[in-house]
């Protein structure tokens, strides 16, 4: 089945070679520092990443950087939220799964 980030259908957004590919990608990627900053531009510029840039930041090594991607977390989250904690649960109001789950 073709990968397809904005279906509504579970099988076509969520496809294990997509998965396989994305973390391949993050593992050759994971010292690019140039590729990792410009997702931190990106990401100052609050343009939205996507899970191949999430999946970079997240296998990053390099100290300096990791510190950088907190750093910007942290002020991302202020800049949203201010500084109280938030936290979210889904509420179940009925049968229905837009993915498609039997319950």
């Amino acid at each position: 089945m073709k990968y397809d980030m904005r279906s509504m259908k579970a099988e076509e957004f969520i496809n294990d070679e997509e998965i396989l590919d994305t973390v391949r990608y993050a593992e050759e990627h994971k010292n690019d520092i140039k590729l990792i900053d410009e997702i931190l531009e990106r990401a100052k510029e609050r343009k939205g990443l996507n899970h191949r840039d999430a999946s970079v930041l997240l296998a990053c090594s390099d100290e300096n950087k990791i510190k950088e991607i907190y750093d910007l977390a942290e002020q991302i989250k202020k800049d949203f939220y201010g500084n109280r904690i938030v936290l979210f649960a889904p509420l179940y109001l009925s049968n229905y799964c837009v993915n498609g789950c039997l319950y």
